[in-house]
């Protein structure tokens, strides 16, 4: 998930300044939301209604908060912004576990697999960029940066490629093991 800097944002001005400003502030959270297994998102739900009651004291509401980024967010950056940077946390992590090196090295694979794949059955298909992104109910950049090994794809967005795409999640995205 990316950061949006809402400083950068050109908004409408007047009454509907407030309105769009919030809007824009929320998406992060509810493609967030939308990432969370069932359960997850079932708490997250619940958490909300609380915080929405207006019954709760300022300590509690700074609980719930913290708790709702927990599980919205929980690989939060040094700065706080959603989502540890992927670049970062990849050369960190064999010096915190060395099995990581050999994971990460699977992942790149199974990374590479995915992109070749998706491209090889775009090209078959005819399907452009943007077509295929239409399918899977994502942005066309993000197709981009996934084919491109900008990002790696989340469990449930190679499930909806493989959907989009009329084949099995493992023939995108290989298990191991």
């Amino acid at each position: 998930m990316s950061y949006i800097d809402l400083e950068k944002v050109q908004t409408p001005s007047g009454a509907g300044a407030l309105q769009a400003s919030a809007l824009l502030a929320a998406s992060p959270i509810v493609l967030a939301l939308e990432e969370c297994d069932e359960e997850l998102r079932m708490e997250a739900i619940e958490l909300f209604k609380q915080l929405s009651s207006g019954d709760l004291d300022e300590e509690a509401r700074f609980a719930t908060t913290a708790l709702l980024a927990e599980i919205l967010f929980p690989n939060a950056d040094d700065k706080g912004y959603p989502g540890l940077d992927l670049v970062e946390a990849e050369a960190l992590a064999p010096s915190v576990d060395p099995a990581a090196k050999d994971i990460l090295a699977a992942m790149d694979d199974q990374e590479a697999v995915f992109a070749d794949k998706v491209r090889e059955l775009m090209e078959v298909q005819g399907l452009s960029q943007a077509e295929l992104a239409a399918k899977v109910g994502i942005g066309q950049p993000a197709v981009s940066m996934m084919l491109n090994r900008a990002c790696r794809p989340q469990r449930k967005t190679v499930e909806r490629f493989a959907q989009a795409l009329g084949v099995a999640a493992e023939e995108l995205w290989p298990q191991n093991g």
